[in-house]
């Protein structure tokens, strides 16, 4: 048994070229721990980790209770549960994550911090199950773009349609009586068409804060107005984009669906139909500039269609953004569940962890927090703390490809190449300063294409 220190940072180091060092103390009983492997992008950006980076600080523990994990610039450490509070052990650290052990296993739990702690993102990017089951609410996130799940609707729900509210004041605009006038009033106009009267089917309505002789509009005269601003087209499946549109005179947004006199709701906009499956997307505006596109992506999966996201003129849902790739991640449909897969993207693609996690044999994890890359997976006792040549298991490690004189960093290139290269062949850039392997391929040698 390894009887280690709670109340020190690093505790007892077991240094062993295998396990890295060894944190908490082994309880009574338990028979796994958790082999954590941290991946940190030496540059610091928008909160990004670049998947082909080769400049990384790689580090490696062994963890055998409770324990909270840090990051204190490029190095990550991990210190005991039951210890100092991390700001008292890491001066100027951050937390990132704890490991939490209930129900006799390891669970995987946001970092208690006073003021809210930084949210774990999950990559989809593990080799057992290379695409994530989505669900409504889910919050995606491509590079430095954000998506939330809006709605779901499975092939066999053929009478859902797409629900077009967004996050605006819940106000419902009605149809008012304007037929029902006191004598002598004035007859309303219509500011678009400027003609007198209304019918049941094409009523005055007000739909904004305008005043006066421009207070009402035929409904008819609104909807083409906002189906050309909107663009809708009338493409196979019923698939658009849909945006609130606002009053250009009052700056008012208009509502999202009408009552008619009878009392029924309808959508103020008609939109094609949507044929299911489908899939429905709002944008989440990092800040105020692209507060204008933000709206609902209505995406139609008939057809066993895929749903492609990405910076290319092929992407059903276009992101002109740096951080996004030409193709950057898929949507599919298969017996009615919605599957998210990355395409080998440069920045990732993540999920937003809801609830804490519990780690699973035989299946790894992946968490992103800003540029470091933790994997998380079970793994035997006597297996994680087995090894013949002593190592140092604290000091972080710089991934430099082509060294072929560490042991160790062939395990993590080999590691790094099967779990998040998706197939490339490795590149031979590394640090400044180092040199290319003479006995790699001469179209190895070759710099890398952008």
């Amino acid at each position: 048994a390894i009887v280690l220190n709670p109340s020190s940072t690093a505790s007892v180091m077991h240094e062993a070229a295998s396990s890295g060092s060894v944190i908490g103390t082994l309880m009574p009983g338990t028979q796994q721990v958790v082999k954590v492997i941290s991946n940190t992008w030496e540059r610091d950006s928008h909160d990004l980790f670049d998947f082909e980076a080769q400049q990384l600080r790689i580090q490696r523990f062994t963890v055998l209770g409770p324990a909270t994990c840090c990051r204190n610039g490029a190095d990550v450490h991990m210190l005991a549960g039951d210890g100092p509070p991390v700001q008292q052990q890491q001066p100027g650290g951050e937390a990132l994550l704890r490991l939490v052990r209930r129900d006799s296993g390891f669970w995987v739990d946001k970092a208690a911090v006073p003021g809210g702690a930084r949210k774990l993102w999950l990559v989809v990017r593990e080799p057992a199950a290379k695409a994530h089951k989505l669900s409504e609410g889910d919050v995606i996130k491509l590079g430095r773009f954000k998506f939330r799940v809006r709605q779901l609707v499975a092939p066999e729900q053929s009478s859902v349609m797409p629900e077009l509210r967004l996050e605006d004041s819940g106000a419902v605009c009605s149809v008012p009586s304007v037929r029902e006038r006191p004598p002598g009033a004035d007859e309303p106009l219509c500011r678009i068409c400027l003609l007198e009267g209304d019918t049941a089917e094409d009523p005055l309505i007000a739909p904004c804060r305008c005043q006066g002789s421009i207070e009402h509009v035929h409904l008819g005269c609104l909807r083409h107005w906002i189906k050309g601003r909107l663009n809708l087209s009338d493409a196979p499946g019923g698939s658009y984009f849909f945006r609130a549109l606002g009053c250009e005179l009052c700056k008012a947004t208009y509502p999202t669906y009408i009552h008619a006199e009878g009392g029924e709701r309808e959508p103020l906009v008609e939109v094609p139909p949507t044929r299911p499956p489908f899939v429905v997307l709002e944008n989440l505006a990092r800040d105020l500039q692209q507060h204008a596109s933000r709206g609902l992506h209505v995406i139609s999966l008939a057809g066993e269609k895929a749903l492609k996201l990405g910076r290319g003129h092929e992407s059903d849902v276009r992101i002109a953004d740096v951080s996004i790739s030409r193709c950057h991640a898929v949507i599919r449909c298969h017996n009615g569940q919605f599957l998210l897969e990355d395409n080998h993207s440069k920045f990732g693609t993540l999920v937003a962890m809801k609830k804490p996690r519990r780690l699973e044999p035989g299946n790894p994890l992946s968490i992103q927090m800003g540029r470091t890359l933790l994997s998380l997976s079970l793994s035997d006792f006597d297996a994680a703390a087995a090894g013949s040549s002593p190592g140092n298991g604290n000091s972080p490690q710089r991934y430099t490809p082509g060294n072929g004189s560490n042991t160790a960093a062939q395990e993590e290139r080999g590691f790094w190449f099967s779990h998040f290269g998706g197939g490339r062949s490795s590149r031979t850039e590394g640090v400044a300063g180092s040199s290319v392997n003479s006995q790699q391929e001469p179209w190895e040698q070759r710099p890398r294409e952008l």
